[in-house]
């Protein structure tokens, strides 16, 4: 890939690139690597500073290196993370030999020692562990990093226990796609944005992902309209953009009051709710859909009442099915009344008229009519939730978000909610009839690998919370309780608890009490001062990177290899060879089940491993798509990604049913059904006390493109990262607080205490404060010297209330505080 040396200039001045640091590249780098000129290479490489992937280019002109953005790549980047990732390549705090813990838990004292100390030490452990517990008293934690491959090292040790942090993420949209389109978690669907014709973002904060920054960036230069529906200002939020101040935790009753005005007014897509969702079903007094089998019929298809013939019929089979019918059915057990799914939601709706909704949610009636009318006329889009966890009562949020979508018929078209094209990329393992198939079964290459058996148990946070996609308080429970069954050891890979986890004194306790805690890091997070052990792990230039592409709805997987050893002094070693080589030394039979061996024990052998596994996802995505391996492999080497099909519009449901019971988008959720949890959303107060005096606020938090657990610590952080706590000047002046003093925040369920630096701001509704998630309020005692302005400001998961959503477990972020001046 070209960049002329005017583009690079322009680039490099617009990023504020950085940085002047020496190095030599790897062979494997130089053999993929364009020679643009003499002391110049350049490789296109994945950025895996946060999940969303995006495409960058590596630049080494002599002893200088850069990151700039890959243009070509339909999801390029650059934001402060990339624009930073040479400064955490070479960071002075950077984990540099394994360190065994020598003080209590929780003192940050620590010994260094040497790789094969460490693992055969930790091997042990774990070998003691497994046979006095079984497999599944082990767990895992993770959120981007490794996502992938932990399932297949948990599959080869015997344990379902991988458990990450969606529950303060992207839990409850999660959820809620299942229930209403079938669908999983993002971006499996995602708003059409650079074709939208008015997007709606509430709660949602684009600034944190730059390949969805860069696609608004393009609707903007359009002329749409965006409503930012949020309780503070997010960085989008300037120019054109509409900014609603909110009082936290009311979104629902919003987006139910917005429902409300489309219904009242008849400004819905009747075509479409007819045709391609369950609106029409008609709905018993028990909340079940009446059924041919309610009338004596052997079938089990849903009934609704057709208008054109006066009779209840399949829906499939109806001419034109019914939205408002309610009526008296006859059933072998008697008479039933029935309703339609249309003429419940519309009650639900009706709860939430724009006056009424004012008075929850703090947003005028005649903004919320006019937001209601312009979003159904100019057939908008709302999104659809990522980083969603903020007050404990968002699955009814995004429920009521997608209906919102469905009711204007805005779902895959060009414009509008869309279904992400699959990349058909593979599983690590999948398991079927009791067995784990490998990625190695499914591709020959070179690596004789065995069926392993499944885990006996389930996942201890399914347990609790049945639809969870991953619920890590759950996983605290179970090590603090031992149930549903013990959990004595803990592997930390890649993330940062304390600021993920919404109880952290909950977190102090079940760290103490497990026999043992590992963390793979690169930078010393709160949690390495309570682990036993400490590997340092590789950042992300620094080993090969291959996955899906996110923020694009094409079916694509973007590639990267390595470009970077680790710095002189530092003895980083991959996580995956780290966790490998545990579980050979401690069950070198397991290990053996899956082709590893002593054989890879040297980290550079294990290259070889890795590769294998790399070969045979791209030998499964070219059969996939009936392409030839080499040259796929070739492409990606090329340019650092490769697109397999471009979106196509009006897909689903329109020609292929959806995965929700009835096959169609469900605005009355069947499924929801089966855990006794409503299928139609309605607003509930958030999973924390609500602000009732003057000195008491809300505290809300959020991120945008330089927050990251680990990017949050550079050097460059220190200048840029805000640590302060938002005050609007209303409140300020009120309690006599001016603009850089300090207060103390006290929680009001938890009791927390911690001082804070004012930032007076109108960009925060009055009532409310706002703090950045991650940026501040670290405490492990291995942050020292220049580095000792990571303490502060304050970490919002420290006055987190704990409390989680039944079913779903999504948890509350948000929290309320006292205030005093200090």
């Amino acid at each position: 890939m070209e960049i002329s040396r005017r583009d690079f200039v322009k680039l490099a001045a617009t990023v504020g690139v950085v940085s002047a640091l020496p190095l030599t590249l790897t062979s494997a780098a130089q053999q993929t690597a364009q020679k643009t000129a003499a002391e110049e290479v350049k490789a296109p490489v994945i950025c895996g500073a946060c999940g969303a992937a995006c495409g960058l280019i590596f630049v080494k002109r002599g002893d200088r290196m850069y990151l700039l953005p890959n243009l070509e790549h339909p999801q390029p980047g650059m934001c402060f993370r990339p624009a930073s990732a040479l400064q955490l390549w070479n960071h002075p705090l950077r984990l540099k030999k394994p360190l065994k813990r020598v003080g209590n838990r929780g003192e940050g004292k620590f010994q260094e020692v040497d790789w094969d100390t460490a693992l055969n030490e930790i091997a042990q452990k774990l070998r003691d562990i497994v046979n006095k517990y079984g497999p599944e008293s082990v767990a895992f934690t993770r959120h981007d990093v490794h996502s992938w491959i932990l399932p297949f090292i948990a599959s080869v040790l015997g344990t379902p226990n991988v458990v990450g942090h969606e529950g303060t993420c992207h839990n409850a949209p999660t959820v809620a796609r299942g229930f209403v389109l079938g669908a999983g978690g993002p971006p499996s669907v995602d708003p059409d944005y650079e074709n939208a014709t008015y997007i709606l973002l509430v709660g949602r904060n684009l600034d944190a992902a730059m390949g969805l920054v860069r696609q608004v960036a393009k609707a903007r230069e359009r002329g749409v309209k965006i409503v930012v529906v949020d309780p503070r200002a997010p960085n989008l939020a300037y120019s054109s953009v509409e900014w609603v101040p909110i009082i936290p935790g009311t979104d629902t009753a919003f987006v139910l009051s917005l429902i409300n005005v489309i219904i009242t007014r008849g400004l819905y897509d009747a075509a479409f709710l007819k045709k391609y969702t369950n609106a029409p079903f008609l709905i018993k007094p028990d909340g079940k859909p009446l059924t041919e089998k309610d009338l004596g019929g052997e079938g089990s298809a849903y009934l609704v009442y057709d208008n054109a013939t006066k009779s209840l019929v399949p829906h499939d089979k109806a001419q034109d099915p019914a939205l408002d019918y309610e009526g008296v059915v006859q059933t072998p057990q008697g008479e039933v009344r029935v309703k339609t799914a249309f003429k419940l939601l519309a009650e639900r709706a009706a709860k939430y008229p724009p006056e009424e909704a004012e008075k929850i949610t703090g947003v005028p009636a005649a903004d919320i009519r006019r937001i209601a009318v312009e979003f159904a006329t100019a057939r908008g889009v709302a999104e659809d939730g990522w980083y969603a966890a903020k007050n404990g009562n968002e699955l009814d949020l995004y429920m009521a978000i997608l209906i919102l979508n469905a009711l204007v018929g805005n779902i895959d078209k060009r414009g509008g909610l869309c279904f992400q094209e699959s990349a058909k990329y593979p599983n690590a393992v999948t398991t079927a009839a009791g067995k784990v198939v490998t990625i190695f079964q499914v591709c020959d290459v070179g690596i004789t690998a065995q069926e392993l058996p499944a885990p006996k148990a389930q996942r201890v946070d399914k347990v609790a919370y049945p639809l969870a996609t991953s619920v890590f308080d759950a996983l605290l429970d179970a090590i603090i309780t031992e149930k549903p069954y013990p959990i004595k050891a803990l592997f930390i890979v890649g993330t940062a608890p304390f600021t993920r986890d919404v109880n952290t004194e909950k977190l102090k306790q079940a760290l103490s009490k497990l026999e043992l805690v590992v963390a793979i890091d690169i930078l010393p997070q709160d949690h390495v001062d309570w682990c036993d052990y400490v590997l340092p792990d590789l950042m992300f230039l620094e080993r090969g990177e291959m996955g899906t592409m996110k923020w694009s709805l094409h079916a694509g997987v973007v590639y990267s290899e390595k470009v970077l050893d680790p710095p002189p002094g530092v003895d980083a070693r991959n996580a995956f060879w780290a966790l490998m080589e545990i579980i050979r030394r401690a069950f070198p039979e397991k290990a053996a089940a899956v082709g590893y061996t002593e054989k890879y024990a040297d980290p550079h052998a294990f290259e070889e491993y890795e590769e294998a596994i790399k070969k045979a996802v791209i030998i499964s995505l070219a059969n996939a798509w009936n392409l030839d391996p080499a040259r796929l492999e070739e492409e990606l080497k090329a340019k650092g990604f490769y697109v397999f099909k471009k979106k196509s519009y009006e897909a689903r449901p329109y020609k292929t049913p959806l995965g929700t019971p009835s096959g169609k988008v469900e605005i009355y959720a069947l499924r929801a059904l089966q855990y006794n949890r409503d299928p139609l959303p309605d607003w509930r107060p958030p999973l924390y006390k609500v602000p009732s005096a003057p000195d008491e606020f809300y505290l809300v938090n959020g991120k945008d493109q330089i927050i990251s657990a680990h990017m949050v610590m550079v050097k460059n952080a220190k200048w840029i990262v805000d640590r302060t706590v938002w005050m609007n000047p209303v409140d300020a002046e009120r309690l006599g607080v001016k603009d850089g003093d300090v207060v103390e925040l006290e929680g009001l369920d938890n009791g927390f205490k911690a001082k804070a630096v004012v930032k007076v701001t109108n960009r925060v509704r009055p009532g409310v404060l706002f703090t950045y998630a991650m940026a501040g309020g670290r405490t492990s005692r291995l942050l020292t010297g220049e580095y000792e302005f990571l303490r502060e400001g304050v970490n919002p998961e420290w006055f987190a209330s704990g409390k989680l959503e039944p079913v779903s477990g999504s948890a509350a972020t948000n929290a309320s505080v006292r205030v005093r001046r200090l």
